[in-house]
């Protein structure tokens, strides 16, 4: 009896040590260690796997937390550090550009570590390397805030509620409005888009028409003109505007050389130019008046030009003479 109920209690103790070897996640292989800092990993925990999509590469040894202190190996400030122990047989398949992430295998799944081995082009990430992970999105803080943003809204609902239903009155009463105006004035809104439309149209022909215009060769070729034209003057004004301040430059030494007689004698003669100017306009006055009188046919010149009997009767007069000259000389 006792050995029966020894062999029981070792089988027993057999199949315990089975079963959490088995459930438990126990690897008896020789692991490397990766260091991944995380400012949140989520709910992960020591032990929990390390996964290639779903195959387990190692697992989770160890969580350090260190309080956003400089690291001067990296000069990052993580928050939480993860030691990973990733099996040797893998060690050949990360590499430096690889990802490791925080997952799960559903919604409401135990969180592992997912890794990206990265591209096969890159050098291979040595034990021991120290990365940078990508954090979790935060469902806790985004439903935190969410909750304080509906409460800041229910608040302010609360707080202002006669406002609110004032304004709500108000807005409906204005929507009552433009819809009764847009159906009383239905047909004058289509007419005035109809006219839009067709200013449109007659706007892009204008346009058509303006640049066809700009493009005509004659107006590219007077254009070029100008542009000739305008650098020859650009060209030749320099000389032309030196020449004038030369010659300035020499009135200005000529009149500093003349003294208070000759000066006195040229205000002399600007006097008599300015008085012969004035008899000069005098004289064009009385021929203009001679000319109105004439154009006018007084006086015997003014008659003579513009009266059309007188010239008609010297017409006549001339014609008989140029046929009978002898009338010059012998009166009948």
């Amino acid at each position: 009896m006792e050995v029966r109920v020894g062999l029981l209690v070792l089988v027993a103790a057999l199949l315990l040590g089975t079963f959490v070897f088995v459930l438990g996640g126990i690897d008896l292989s020789e692991g490397y260690p990766i260091y991944v800092d995380f400012q949140n990993p989520g709910n992960i925990k020591p032990g929990a796997p390390v996964n290639v999509g779903n195959i387990r590469i190692g697992r989770v040894r160890e969580i350090e937390y260190r309080g956003g202190r400089l690291d001067p190996e990296t000069g990052r400030r993580p928050l939480i550090r993860l030691t990973l122990e990733i099996d040797q047989d893998v060690e050949d398949t990360l590499h430096e550009d690889a990802l490791f992430y925080v997952s799960s295998q559903s919604l409401l799944g135990e969180q592992n570590i997912s890794v990206d081995p990265g591209e096969p082009e890159r050098p291979l990430l040595p034990p021991g390397s120290i990365v940078q992970g990508v954090d979790p999105p935060r469902m806790d803080l985004a439903l935190a805030l969410a909750y304080e943003l509906l409460e800041s809204v229910a608040k302010l609902v609360r707080e202002n509620r006669d406002e609110l239903e004032g304004l709500l009155q108000s807005t409906a009463r204005m929507i009552r409005s433009l819809d009764r105006i847009l159906s009383d004035h239905s047909e004058r809104i289509d007419r005035i888009i109809e006219n839009v439309e067709t200013a449109s149209a007659e706007a892009s022909l204008l346009m058509q028409s303006a640049r066809g215009t700009l493009e005509a060769p004659e107006l590219r070729r007077s254009l070029r003109n100008l542009d000739r034209s305008l650098a020859s003057v650009a060209r030749d004004i320099d000389p032309i505007l030196a020449d004038v301040r030369s010659a300035t430059g020499r009135v200005n030494e000529t009149l500093e050389t003349i003294g208070p007689e000759e000066r006195e004698g040229i205000q002399q003669a600007i006097r008599e130019a300015g008085a012969l100017a004035e008899n000069a306009n005098a004289a064009v006055a009385d021929a203009r008046r001679i000319v109105s009188h004439i154009r006018e046919g007084r006086g015997s010149i003014g008659a003579l030009v513009m009266d059309e009997e007188i010239y008609d009767d010297l017409q006549e007069m001339l014609r008989d003479i140029k046929h009978n000259p002898w009338k010059l000389f012998w009166r009948e």
